[in-house]
């Protein structure tokens, strides 16, 4: 008891200057704040107001994909590859240099027709190079009504309230596009409203003007709410005072953050409200289910192979060209008991070189199969991309493949052969206590196909055994 008291009062004194620090910094923050926002306002509005012109119908320049630049085009083609497995059609790709005053446009527009669900990737680039660059993807479905429901990930507050018509869903922390697709798309089927396909019909044969008309419905509305004013020419609008004081106030420092955490949160109670949620959706890749199915078989999945046969449709679907790299296999049952698997995780792994670019993308995602539910799950993909400097370097990079693909062929052991052969072994090594088989790995050690079983004894010591997944002979005695 001393013992503990002593160390809670030491880490109290180790963390308290921790504490005060932290502190120090938010009172300074907040005594910085109000001159600072004020400065901001006595700048940023008569600024806006002179500077700041609305196009009525902005110009969106149709773009091959060569004319994309580097990072754009990641940016774009990893939302538009992710979104391929629910069934979008890639329209066009886009310019923009009138819609963000000093910014630049990439854009990717899309759509699924069944559904009656567009979608718009961007990736915008500040021209004076001042502020980062901004990535986001935007789903719109437009009912019958004339409604319409935006939900999009943007991670800066809008400088003015959505216009009546506009039903605005704005989650932050969703980052995966799957992800902020299953949840806009739940929440469409949740109003139980009839859903109008003809916008995305239109926008298949005339992308750049489904752009313009939509932006333009945007300015006409906020003119007629009073937030803008038509200009002489009529073919601009500019802020109305307030609308300017409102916009710079809400996008100053720090009343920014703010206004961006507020938005997420009445987006989540709204989701809340339907009965989504939003979190199981953020966080790590591996974490994020962005679909599910039920099993189609009917019999008991005890193998791999078996495992395997009922996941490839659901895999290749994700990715056409991802191949199989490990299988990890959650095991139920004690040590009186044989060991039953409770979820087979399959590992995948892709990648697409663009020798024009100098630059290899990599994706990886998992397919779960819960044999007890009947279900199976996709995760979230994780993207990187690797660039090479110059055409030596490219010639290096794609001199070999970046990983050796796990293949399943009939000469390699499955769970249930090795299985009696890895409980003697740990059972060797228990010396005599219980054990509970926690886990199988199937995997490649240096093209060598393995085994690794992890198993606990009863007094919560770990064991484990690999074994060579043709032969079963044991390799970690």
């Amino acid at each position: 008891m001393r013992h503990s008291l002593l160390i809670a009062l030491l880490r109290k004194f180790v963390l308290l200057p921790s504490y005060l620090l932290v502190l120090l910094i938010r009172l300074l923050k907040w005594l910085v704040a109000p001159p600072a926002l004020l400065a901001q306002l006595l700048i940023g509005v008569p600024l806006t107001l002179l500077r700041i012109r609305q196009p009525l119908r902005p110009r969106f320049a149709p773009l091959s994909e060569a004319d994309l630049p580097d990072a754009a085009w990641i940016t774009l083609s990893d939302a538009s590859d992710s979104l391929a497995a629910e069934g979008f059609a890639v329209y066009g790709d886009f310019r923009c240099d009138e819609l963000i005053q000093g910014a630049v446009l990439w854009l990717r527009f899309m759509g699924q027709p069944k559904l009656g669900i567009g979608a718009l990737a961007a990736h915008v680039e500040i021209e004076t190079g001042a502020r980062p660059v901004r990535q986001f993807v935007e789903f719109s479905t437009e009912f019958v009504d004339g409604r319409v429901l935006d939900t999009n990930n943007l991670d800066l507050p809008y400088s003015l309230p959505a216009p009546a018509y506009l039903a605005r869903v704005q989650l932050k922390d969703i980052w995966d596009s799957r992800a902020l697709f299953a949840l806009h798309r739940d929440l469409v089927a949740s109003l139980s409203r009839p859903v109008s396909l003809e916008p995305v019909e239109c926008a298949a044969r005339d992308p750049a003007g489904a752009l313009a008309d939509s932006c333009s419905r945007e300015i006409r509305a906020l003119v007629t709410e009073g937030w803008l004013k038509m200009g002489a020419d009529h073919d601009k609008a500019r802020l109305r005072p307030w609308g300017a004081l409102l916009g710079v106030w809400r996008q100053a420092w720090p009343l920014a953050n703010l206004y961006l955490r507020a938005a997420d949160r009445r987006s989540r109670r709204l989701l809340a409200e339907h009965g989504l949620d939003a979190e199981p959706f953020a966080g790590g890749a591996m974490t994020i289910r962005v679909s599910r199915q039920p099993l189609e078989a009917s019999a008991p999945i005890r193998t791999i192979l078996a495992g395997y046969e009922q996941i490839r449709p659901l895999a290749r679907q994700t990715d056409p060209h991802a191949v199989l790299e490990a299988v990890v296999v959650e095991m139920d049952g004690d040590a009186a008991e044989t060991p039953v698997p409770r979820e087979f995780r399959f590992s995948f792994r892709a990648y697409d070189d663009q020798p024009s670019r100098r630059i290899r993308r990599l994706r990886s995602f998992d397919v779960l199969l819960d044999p007890m539910d009947g279900a199976l799950a996709v995760t979230a993909m994780e993207r990187e991309f690797e660039r090479a400097a110059d055409d030596s370097e490219w010639a290096d990079l794609i001199a070999s493949p970046p990983w050796t693909p796990l293949r399943l062929d009939p000469w390699l052991r499955d769970l249930d052969s090795v299985l009696p052969a890895a409980r003697a072994a740990l059972a060797g090594r228990a010396a005599g206590r219980d054990i509970a088989l926690e886990s199988a790995s199937l995997y490649l050690d240096d093209g060598r196909p393995c085994w690794q079983l992890v198993a606990w004894t009863d007094d919560d010591t770990p064991l484990h055994v690999v074994l060579d997944a043709r032969s079963g002979a044991v390799l970690n005695d």
